[in-house]
């Protein structure tokens, strides 16, 4: 490779069969040089004829960064691979991504433009580099998001079989049928989170975490080990802001002129989570000394009791991300043990 290379950025479009790859050099000069090749398969064989490539050309791994867009789960059997043979990959999140290419004069949109404006994007910007979450962590998410979508079909042939014994004219053979069914969904949620129970058991380290965010009261087992799966364990997650934007919490505003719009929750990236935290904030304010009394002082000032519970499970997440983080076990604070202490007559 020519010495005078500053950086060279791998841009790679990921769909559920193919690849587009697109490779760009800035030179000492600042000009950029790309170099593209055609579709490969999204597959071990595909991965082999980027790497090969790579090492045609003479892209050099001290200067190479690869970047791609997380697309569920297609980008991350080419993120492991790359990672092992020793890239430095960086996983962008859509959001990101999205509001680079929107910056660009390009109106068009194709898989080999797209891998072009990521292999543009990492030779401009410094990126974080990605590495592998823990097999565990993966396998937790993948069993709450199991155990979310079976919750889904529960209520759908629940509510599918109250309809059918109201009807004017119920069929007792379709009845049993949906009664089969809900049968099935039980047995099956119980065996996801007696199997998630047990993934958490078999590690020491991530089991002794959990009691951490179980030590909150309002948090359940499946509670906490939804959020840690959702995250893999807070991983590559390093402040409170970061945490709060992954799971929509942050607070968007919309102004222009005369307009004034109103605050909101951005409600993007990780519903999961978002959807997960809504029964453990409604018994946190009951049960949660510290987010009882948090609740209670904002919710006067909101037009929707809704706004002030959604602040608390806010404060129910980034509680749990610290403890998690810091190893230790939930407490209250000194005032609010003082006052459970003396009993309800003296607490106000």
């Amino acid at each position: 490779m020519e010495a005078d290379v500053l950086k060279q950025a791998l841009g790679i479009d990921v769909a559920k069969d193919t690849l587009a790859v697109c490779l760009v050099s800035l030179k000492a000069d600042l000009e950029k040089v790309f170099t593209a090749i055609g579709d490969v398969a999204n597959d071990s064989s595909g991965f082999r004829k980027i790497t090969d490539w790579l090492a045609k050309v003479g892209a050099g791994k001290e200067k190479l960064v690869v970047v791609m867009e997380a697309t569920g789960v297609y980008h991350e059997a080419l993120a492991v691979h790359l990672h092992q043979q020793g890239y430095r990959v960086s996983v962008m999140q859509s959001g990101r991504v999205k509001r680079y290419a929107q910056s660009l004069d390009q109106r068009s949109k194709t898989d080999a433009l797209d891998s072009r404006m990521l292999a543009m994007l990492g030779c401009e910007r410094k990126l974080t580099a990605w590495s592998p979450p823990d097999k565990t962590l993966r396998r937790l998410k993948a069993l709450s998001r199991e155990r979310s979508s079976l919750l889904k079909q529960r209520n759908i042939e629940n509510n599918r079989l109250h309809a059918a014994e109201t009807a004017a004219y119920s069929n007792k053979k379709e009845v049993r049928r949906y009664a089969r069914r809900l049968k099935l969904l039980e047995e099956q949620l119980k065996e996801v989170e007696q199997e998630m129970r047990e993934l958490v058991a078999a590690d020491g380290k991530l089991a002794q975490k959990m009691k951490y965010l179980e030590s909150i009261p309002g948090v359940s087992f499946l509670s906490a080990a939804t959020v840690v799966g959702e995250t893999c364990g807070f991983h590559e997650i390093s402040s409170a802001k970061q945490l709060t934007s992954y799971a929509g919490y942050d607070v968007v505003l919309k102004e222009s002129g005369n307009f004034r719009g109103s605050t909101k929750i951005s409600k993007k990236w990780n519903k999961h989570i978002r959807s997960m935290l809504h029964m453990p904030s409604m018994a946190a304010i009951r049960v949660n000394p510290t987010l009882r009394v948090f609740y209670q002082r904002l919710k006067p000032n909101k037009a929707k009791p809704i706004v002030a519970l959604v602040a608390v499970q806010r404060k129910l997440l980034l509680l749990m991300f610290s403890l998690y983080k810091k190893d230790e076990f939930y407490t209250p604070l000194p005032q609010q043990k003082t006052a459970r202490a003396l009993g309800p007559c003296c607490a106000g």
